[in-house]
């Protein structure tokens, strides 16, 4: 599950990381300029490489996971501290879920996984 998670992550960034090099917006809600094209492109670019191995996977999950919350989190209470970032709440509620899904999915899998391992002692 957690690969899959990784992959599918990496590839939405991708992709924003390139529809950010077409237009200025999407539908209006998430806006693009070169410095989050570049992030989108290198954490999607991460997702999809850490999606061939569980174990790195796992580490991709658990990293994007608790950086999206805090940034949906700092994004909506003190957007000021992000600089000169400009996100709007669609994009902070959006890094929540992403960040709330990965971190889910990174933490119950190695809890998933210490258990099988437990399991065949």
């Amino acid at each position: 599950m957690v690969k899959t998670l990784a992959r599918a992550v990496g590839v939405l960034f991708v992709v924003l990381g390139v529809a950010g090099l077409f237009a200025d917006s999407l539908f209006g809600l998430l806006y693009f300029d070169g410095v989050r094209n570049s992030v989108h492109l290198i954490i999607g670019l991460a997702g999809i490489l850490a999606s061939g191995r569980e174990e790195n996977a796992v580490w991709f999950a658990k990293m994007a996971g608790i950086g999206f919350v805090l940034l949906g989190i700092v994004g909506l209470a003190r957007p000021e501290w992000l600089w000169q970032a400009n996100l709007t709440e669609a994009e902070s509620v959006l890094h929540l879920i992403v960040g709330a899904v990965a971190s889910y999915a990174g933490f119950t899998a190695q809890a998933i996984q210490t258990v099988r391992l437990g399991s065949r002692q």
